[in-house]
This record gives structure tokens, sequence and C-alpha cells, in this order.
């Protein structure tokens, strides 16, 4: 089970401290995938992929502009359903996240 608290995580007796704010996270087959607060410095890439042993496996690749167009923004939330990883932007797309390497599959609009 995944606990967050401000800027750390805790999973299964293991923490790991960041220097940014964890707005959410979600498990699935061994990997945790985390969105993190950025600020204006901090690009739109905010969504990194961990082991359970809080090792990390990738951060999200940018949208091909066949996907995602040329606007960007940050992420605000994940999910993981039946296996497919889903990272949510601030305009209301929903990116399906490729979870073993972090490329952006698809996109689908959610407001």
């Amino acid at each position: 089970m995944i606990e967050i608290q401000n800027n750390k995580i805790l999973l299964d007796g293991k923490e790991l401290q960041f220097d940014n704010k964890i707005i959410e996270a979600a498990e699935y087959e061994g990997k945790v995938v985390i969105v993190f607060e950025t600020d204006e410095d901090g690009g739109y890439d905010s969504v990194f992929c961990y082991t359970q042993d809080l090792q990390l496996l990738w951060r999200i690749k940018p949208a091909p502009v066949a996907i995602g167009g040329t606007a960007r923004s940050p992420y605000v939330g994940v999910d993981i359903v039946e296996g497919n990883c889903r990272a949510i932007d601030f305009y209301g797309r929903r990116f399906k996240v490729n979870l073993e390497n972090g490329e952006i599959i698809s996109k689908d609009i959610v407001r």
C-alpha cells in the first residue's frame, strides 16, 4: 500500500523523499507511478515510474505532436486501470502511457 506525505512516499516499509510535492501515485505489478507538482521552471514531464524498491525506471516522455499537439500542460493525476496507465494533464487530456518505458501511446479527453 502507498502512503503519501507531502513530498515523501512510503511503500511496504520503504520511504523516499523528493524535492517536489507528490500529487498522486498509482501502483501496478511491482511499479509505482508518481505525479509531482512542478513550479514554472520544473517542466511538464513530472510523471516518474519507480520499482517497489523505489528505484527509478523512467520519466514520462513528451507526447508526440501527432498525439498531443504542440500545447503542453503540467500533469495533475495518474491512474492505472486494467493494466493501462493514464496520466491526466491540466487541460483534461488523458494520455495512455507505456508502463515499460514511459512513452505516450494515445490520448483522449476527460472533461
